[in-house]
C-alpha cells in the first residue's frame, strides 16, 4: 500500500509538471523555437547520460546502440518525439495552448486506434463509439476554425506513434530519452552553431533564459523518472485515469492565463472528446476488470 500510494503521487507529480510546461516555454517566448528545442534536447542528452553514469547504468544505451532491431524503432522514434516537441512549444509561445491541450487530450484515442491498427487488439462498441465521438469533436473543431486542427493531430498522432515505436523497440525510462537526444544532439548542435535565428536568440538571451535554457534537460527527465516509478507500482487504468490531469491543466492555463478564447464552437468540440475519453475509460476499467477475472 505504501509503494502503491507513492506511485500515485508520483504518476500524479508527473502528470501535473507536464500540465504546467505551457508557464515554462512561455518565459522563453521571445527565443526562436526551434532555438528552444535544440537546446531541450541538448541538454537533456547531458542530463540523462549523466544520470546513467552515475547510476553505472551507461552500458544499457551502448546496448540499444548495438541492437539493429532495436535501432530500426528508435532512430524513427526520435523524430517523431522532436516533432512533438518542437509543434508544442511553437503552439504555446504562438497562442495556441487550448489546440495543443485537444491534441493531448485525443492522445489516448489515438493510441487505441494504433493498437487496433498494428497490434489487433481487442476492442468493445463502447471504445468505437469513443473513437467515433471523438472524430466528431475534430470536424467540430475543422468547421469551427475554418481550418485542419493540424497542431492537435500533430501532437496527438506524433506522441502516439512515439510510445508505439518505443513499444516495438522495447526501451523505456531514461535509456530511451539518453539514445534518443544522443541520436539528436549533434542536429542540434550544429543548428545552434550555424543558424542565424539560433545567433539571433543567443543575442537576446537574459541570465533568467540562461538558465532555464540549461535546465531543460531535468525539465523534461523529471516527468519521465516520476512516471517510470509510478507507472510501475500502479494499475494501468489509474494511469488511465490521472493521464488527463495534464491537458485540464494545459486548457486553464490556456483560458485564466494566457486569455485564449474559449468559443462556443470549442466547448462543442471539448464536450464531444471529453464524452469521448469518458466512455473510452469506463471500456479500459471493463477490460482490465474482465483480465483480473480471467487470471
Amino acid at each position: 500500500m505504501k509503494d502503491r500510494n507513492i506511485g500515485l503521487w508520483s504518476t500524479l507529480a508527473c502528470y501535473i509538471l507536464w500540465g504546467l510546461l505551457p508557464l515554462y516555454w512561455h518565459v522563453l517566448e521571445h527565443l526562436n523555437p526551434v532555438f528552444i528545442l535544440g537546446n531541450r534536447i541538448i541538454w537533456s542528452a547531458v542530463f540523462t547520460v549523466g544520470i546513467l553514469l552515475a547510476t553505472k547504468k551507461f552500458g544499457d544505451v551502448k546496448a540499444v546502440f548495438r541492437d539493429k532491431k532495436k535501432m530500426r524503432y528508435m532512430i524513427p522514434a526520435a523524430v517523431t518525439i522532436t516533432i512533438n516537441w518542437g509543434v508544442y512549444i511553437w503552439a504555446v509561445n504562438s497562442g495556441h495552448i487550448l489546440d495543443s491541450s485537444i491534441g493531448y487530450y485525443m492522445n489516448p484515442l489515438v493510441v487505441f486506434a494504433i493498437g487496433i491498427a498494428l497490434f489487433h487488439e481487442t476492442s468493445g462498441v463502447i471504445d468505437w463509439v469513443a473513437l467515433g465521438l471523438a472524430t466528431i469533436g475534430v470536424l467540430i473543431a475543422t468547421v469551427a476554425y475554418g481550418a485542419f486542427p493540424w497542431i492537435a493531430i500533430v501532437l496527438a498522432l506524433s506522441f502516439g506513434l512515439y510510445g508505439t515505436l518505443k513499444k516495438l523497440a522495447g526501451v523505456g525510462g531514461l535509456t530511451s530519452i539518453a539514445v534518443e537526444t544522443l541520436l539528436l544532439a549533434p542536429f542540434a548542435l550544429l543548428f545552434i552553431a550555424f543558424s542565424p535565428v539560433s545567433h539571433a536568440s543567443i543575442a537576446a538571451l537574459t541570465p533568467l533564459t540562461t538558465v532555464l535554457l540549461l535546465l531543460t534537460g531535468i525539465v523534461t527527465a523529471t516527468p519521465l523518472i516520476l512516471f517510470t516509478f509510478g507507472v510501475n507500482h500502479l494499475p494501468l487504468t489509474t494511469v488511465g485515469f490521472l493521464q488527463y490531469a495534464s491537458p485540464t491543466l494545459q486548457l486553464l492555463i490556456g483560458v485564466l492565463v494566457f486569455r485564449e478564447v474559449l468559443t462556443k464552437d470549442r466547448i462543442i468540440a471539448f464536450a464531444f472528446i471529453a464524452v469521448a475519453l469518458v466512455l473510452y475509460t469506463i471500456g479500459m476499467v471493463q477490460r482490465a476488470r474482465k483480465n483480473r477475472l480471467e487470471a
